[in-house]
């Protein structure tokens, strides 16, 4: 039987033909809940990966081709599906998740150490690459930052998944994929931390705001977000 970590996790299904990639801070954990039970991998922790199971929560849509590849699996038989959100909102939402669980955050704030800003951290983030930094095991932290084009399209400009359905869209486009992969009954959606960051506005200086507006130029045009907008109203063209 497969193991599914009990975490933000990515699902594969072979015989339904999908997999389903976990980008952090999107709100892609409702719909691990509601696909969950389809999975036949076995999903274990980043440091606890092998040969034999080579497939994490975060795992990327790039690294999981290069497993599919070696298995002899057909990657682009497969319906590939991943979230996107506002990065506006999602970059405060990031930072205040590594403040609240990172082992040394949580020490130098009981040495009382002054938290870094949001503007020093987001300035020695990349939306690539690194991304969001921290220890290698903390793949939700590094990829946190990637723009929904490092993550989903390779460095040919090849798409690497077949659908990027947008959080603040989610409850209205998921029915139609979920009917397109002809998958049994699965209920509604569960609102698992989909809550847009409260006032992430506020976070934000004229110079961290263009800052984003430069590193995710092509995630804010794509999918019509601005900053003051509660994110996409429309499906990716």
């Amino acid at each position: 039987m497969p193991t599914t970590y009990s975490g933000d996790s990515m699902i594969i299904s072979h015989k339904h033909r999908f997999i389903f990639f976990s980008n952090p801070k999107t709100g892609s954990e409702s719909v691990r809940l509601m696909l969950e039970k389809f999975n036949e991998e076995s999903i274990v922790p980043y440091r606890a990966c092998t040969c034999a199971t080579p497939f994490y929560p975060h795992m990327s849509p790039q690294e999981a081709k290069a497993v599919f590849m070696r298995r002899g699996w057909n990657f682009g038989s497969y319906r590939r599906v991943t979230c996107v959100r506002n990065p506006y909102a999602r970059l405060v939402s990031l930072y205040q998740m590594i403040h609240r669980v990172d082992r040394l955050c949580r020490v130098l704030r009981r040495l009382r150490v002054p938290r870094r800003s949001f503007s020093r951290w987001l300035t020695q983030t990349r939306p690539d690459g690194r991304g969001g930094g921290g220890f290698r095991h903390q793949r939700w932290r590094k990829f946190g930052t990637w723009s929904i084009r490092s993550w989903a399209y390779d460095a040919n400009d090849a798409a690497l998944v077949t659908d990027i359905l947008p959080l603040e869209t989610l409850a209205l486009d998921l029915p139609g994929l979920l009917e397109e992969l002809k998958l049994p009954k699965v209920g509604t959606l569960p609102h698992a931390n989909i809550g847009a960051t409260a006032d992430y506005q506020s976070c934000y200086t004229p110079r961290t705001r263009n800052l984003v507006a430069k590193r995710y130029g092509w995630d804010i045009r794509h999918f019509s977000y601005c900053f003051d907008s509660k994110g996409s109203q429309t499906r990716p063209g």
